[in-house]
């Protein structure tokens, strides 16, 4: 009968590493639904794990990964986040794998930041304003070269006809699959070179390859509207593709290629592991049930997300009280929902992604001023339906729609802001629902203590 005993020091870490994190991934079991691992940056992610864990020294006692535990994981414990969670399990592996097996290599970080949900949440939400600023850089440059292009929000008319770059023509998936595809080179780079480079240098290399996407992103707009190539079209597709690969994936592929050759440094595979500490073993397994427990905790829902609620009243109306603190009024007109954000580094329940849940789309997307308050309103489609909704962010005294702007302001101690979602059945209802909102003051928001 085989025992640990029975393997050398180097094995017995490594089937303590594997029995460590197997036993922390309870956690992720317990905490996350199936749904959380569903999307395709993840999946990909996950089939790219092994293939970019390198390991570039022995075994040695590092403070990086135990601190970044113990701030992530004390944030989901206390807030109840679940990026926050992802990250403590992800920098729990990281640490088990650097305490008993060897120094990892940097490049698992940008792994890890591309496959989380987090990054996917950050590219729907920032993908949005970008898609405007696309939109009115496309605009400028048809211009430019003679074309009669207007530009409506997300919207280009040329010659009556509209093309609506959504989020299928900025690529936010695309992004992320770009993000992942500029990992796969370097790994391939780094497998056939032995050469490893550092954080700073595998830093410019992703920055390189987000403004590279970007850039493909405003040329494939460009293409469409000037050719005038509507999404039935087949070509669609194919000149996306083609964009990626021109001008993404081969600058990628020889960037890649000269900064391994040229800047790279040899990993000296020549070193002698040496076994874990007791200490570090024992560690191990704190950190191990405290990761557990942190799930376990997730799983309850007893979050500060759950207490944040705010006193909403509408010109008079009922409020309905929702899961999150998300209150919802009704009035003959208009449907909105009032979201509050517990912190300022929170989510905040963005329309982009929840009308999704419902079947809509966003077809129509701008900036408009109403009232001297400037919000996002869109045009929502279904098969069945059409809707035309709004949204903003306020704390009762101001309003905004700058991301940054409401965050820095919680930041410093200012009243918490909420997601206000106003939606109607035409766009004159709601343009004329929103403004009485602004100048009559309907709208009033106080936000109850946390219990």
């Amino acid at each position: 009968m085989l025992s640990l005993s029975s393997f050398n020091p180097a094995a017995r870490d490594k089937i303590t590493a594997a029995i460590l994190i197997v036993a922390a991934l309870t956690g992720a079991v317990i905490a996350f639904p199936l749904s959380y691992f569903s999307n395709s940056n993840v999946i990909i992610g996950l089939c790219l794990f092994p293939f970019a864990l390198f390991i570039d020294d022995r075994p040695r006692l590092h403070y990086k990964f135990p601190l970044l535990i113990l701030f992530v994981g004390t944030v989901a414990f206390i807030y109840g986040v679940r990026i926050f969670y992802f990250f403590t399990l992800a920098f729990y592996i990281l640490w088990i794998m650097e305490t008993f097996v060897g120094k990892i290599n940097n490049l698992i970080l940008f792994l890890l930041a591309f496959m989380s949900p987090f990054f996917y949440q950050v590219t729907t939400i920032l993908g949005f304003p970008l898609r405007l600023q696309l939109s009115k850089c496309s605009g400028w440059i048809l211009q430019q070269i003679g074309f009669d292009i207007r530009v409506e929000g997300n919207m280009l008319v040329r010659d009556g006809a509209m093309f609506t770059v959504d989020e299928a023509c900025v690529g936010l998936s695309m992004l992320s699959i770009a993000m992942l595809m500029a990992v796969f080179l370097i790994v391939h780079r780094y497998k056939i070179s032995a050469r490893h480079l550092g954080l700073c240098l595998l830093t410019l290399f992703f920055v390189v390859a987000f403004f590279l996407n970007v850039i493909t992103n405003l040329v494939r707009i460009v293409i469409l509207v000037l050719f005038r190539i509507v999404p039935e079209n087949p070509l669609h597709e194919v000149i996306g593709l083609l964009c990626l690969v021109v001008y993404v994936i081969i600058p990628l592929y020889l960037l890649s290629r000269w900064l391994v050759m040229k800047y790279g440094r040899r990993v000296d595979k020549s070193r002698v592991e040496s076994p874990a500490r007791p200490l570090l073993k024992f560690a191990g397994c704190v950190f191990s049930v405290a990761v557990v427990f942190i799930g376990v905790r997730m799983a309850d829902r007893e979050t500060a997300m759950d207490t944040v609620r705010a006193d909403v009243s509408f010109n008079q109306l009922p409020p309905e009280q929702m899961r999150d603190g998300i209150v919802k009024i009704a009035s003959e007109n208009l449907l909105m929902y009032v979201k509050p954000i517990p912190e300022f580094f929170s989510g905040e329940h963005t329309p982009l992604i929840c009308w999704k849940g419902s079947g809509y789309e966003f077809k129509s997307i701008k900036t408009c001023v109403v009232a001297g308050n400037t919000i996002y309103t869109g045009r929502l489609e279904r098969q069945d339906a059409e809707l035309y909704s709004a949204w903003w962010y306020t704390n009762g005294k101001i309003q905004t729609i700058d991301q940054l702007d409401w965050r820095m302001r919680m930041l410093k101690g200012e009243d918490r802001f909420c997601l206000v979602n106003v939606t109607a059945a035409d766009e004159p209802t709601l343009m004329y629902g929103v403004a009485q909102i602004f100048q009559e003051k309907t709208l009033t928001i106080a936000y109850q203590p946390s219990l």
